[in-house]
């Protein structure tokens, strides 16, 4: 894992835009997490208007109608990010289409699956939650409720995430790791201890971000944070 520590948020959003402007090409699919943390770097991509892409999708999403206030993509689109790339072209590929949950989840499979299938590179930004939970994968979950043993699904769902928006949709463990280049921020006093519980040895089913440190994936990993990993 690169891993590269920065003063504070600002420098790592202008440490994370010079990487995608490297990493990222009219051949590269570009998928974008939703929170808080990547919300500042969405707004500076968008006003610079350096950012070149194939294609924009997205790495999880809050269940709901389109454009629902608590929505991934609402957030994007207010920072003026994907009108940007609208503009220059860059197809921008939506989880929600105002669907059932279900026929929402197989359609966003299917849509994943051409992405990774038609460019010949893919890059992620992926945040941590304070609980450890990376995407829209839940911390705490038992490998039941994981489905841990469904090797072929690249997008699923769950009804019961620990938060007000309960249900999600979301990249598996497997759909994140066909990404070429996974960027993970983590930002904040607040994140100290899930970076402590992401390298601790254990299971990636009670900790998601456990995921990022595990073997063949750890090598695709750039880790910018401003927090002493101890």
């Amino acid at each position: 894992m690169n891993i590269i520590k920065v003063k504070n948020p600002q420098e790592g959003v202008e440490v994370c835009k010079k990487l995608l402007y490297e990493k990222v090409s009219r051949n590269s699919v570009l998928f974008l997490s939703g929170g808080s943390t990547p919300k500042t770097l969405y707004q500076s991509l968008a006003q610079e208007r350096k950012l070149k892409a194939g294609a924009v999708a997205l790495i999880d999403e809050r269940f709901g109608e389109k454009l629902h206030e608590n929505s991934n993509e609402k957030m994007i689109r207010d920072t003026g990010l994907i009108q940007y790339l609208l503009k220059q072209n860059v197809r921008f590929y939506p989880v929600l289409e105002n669907k059932s949950f279900e026929e929402t989840t197989k359609d966003y499979d299917e849509t994943v699956r051409y992405l990774f299938n038609y460019f010949p590179k893919s890059v992620g930004i992926l945040g941590v939650g304070v609980d450890g939970h990376t995407a829209g994968l839940p911390a705490g979950m038992t490998n039941d409720q994981f489905s841990i043993s469904n090797k072929t699904d690249l997008v699923t769902s769950f009804n019961d995430f620990p938060a007000a928006q309960k249900q999600r949709i979301t990249l598996t463990f497997l759909g994140l790791s066909k990404l070429d280049e996974i960027i993970v921020l983590v930002f904040g006093k607040d994140k100290k201890k899930a970076l402590r519980l992401m390298f601790k040895p254990g299971s990636v089913t009670q900790i998601p971000s456990r995921f990022l440190t595990q073997p063949k994936i750890t090598e695709k990993v750039t880790l910018i944070t401003d927090q002493d990993i101890k």
